[in-house]
Parts: structure tokens; sequence; C-alpha cells
């Protein structure tokens, strides 16, 4: 039997869960409670979660979209035992589809140049390698800057 998640946009609610998430998938760069709900109360914002039948939160996506310019995807991550199951290209469609409705007209990301995985998915999802940001997520540990065009 298939198991069924589900996707919802982020709530205050949710905080907890994403600092905790990034704690376990970003320790080299985790954002603190504060900064998520600095993120989280800007309209210009927006985050989505990933639900199991249990309605733990298995992954999660966010994105900066001023409208008429680029936006940015802030971040996203699955966690590992959920990976490979197209949960991570779902969040990307639904922060990108709200990034269009801001009037976004591009969407530009950064990702460690040995996250293949991620690389990988973004490719498949149309994104080009413009360049690479040294250091980007601390010392050793360089970006790739990708980018979208949005229709």
């Amino acid at each position: 039997m298939k198991s069924e998640n589900t996707y919802r946009t982020a709530n205050a609610f949710d905080l907890p869960v994403f600092v905790s998430l990034d704690k376990e998938l970003f320790p080299y760069s985790p954002w603190s409670a504060s900064q998520y709900k600095e993120e989280f109360s800007s309209p210009t914002r927006h985050f989505v979660v990933a639900e199991d039948e249990a309605k733990n939160i298995i992954g999660y996506a966010g994105v900066f979209a001023p409208g008429g310019a680029e936006a940015d995807v802030l971040t996203v991550g699955v966690i590992p035992s959920h990976r490979g199951k197209g949960i991570a290209r779902h969040l990307m469609a639904l922060i990108t589809d709200w990034a269009k409705q801001q009037g976004s007209t591009a969407m530009m990301l950064e990702v460690k140049v040995d996250n293949l995985e991620a690389i990988g998915l973004y490719e498949s999802l149309g994104y080009s390698k413009l360049n690479t940001r040294k250091d980007y997520f601390g010392s050793g540990l360089d970006a790739l800057v990708m980018r979208l065009e949005l229709p």
C-alpha cells in the first residue's frame, strides 16, 4: 500500500519543526528560530511543508518573491528516509507556482557543490548553473548558483 503525503502552507506552529529539521539537514548553516519567525512574518515569503500519513513534517521549502523580479529559493529539505520519492520536486513546484503568482521573472537558488542529488533535481526542473560562490555555506563549503527563467 502506497503511503500518501500531503502538502500545505506552513504556519507559525511549524516553526519548532523547521528549526529542528534545519539543524539535522543543514548542520553547517541552520537557521535560528528568530530567523524563521522573521521569514514567516513577511508577505514576500512563502513556506510549504510535506507531511506523511501521521501528519509529521517530512519536508519543507521556502521562497522569497518580491514580485516583478527574481525569486530566491530560501530552503528545500527532505528528511533522509523520505528522499527519492518526488517530495522535493513537489515542494519546488508549489513554491515556483507561488512565485509566478507574485509576478516573479526567474527563480534563483544556491546549493552545496557536492549535493549532486539536489543539483540533478534542479537541472531536471530546468535550472541552469551560473557560477560558484566560495565559502557561501561556511569555510570550504562552496555553493553552486542556479537559475530558472519563468514563462
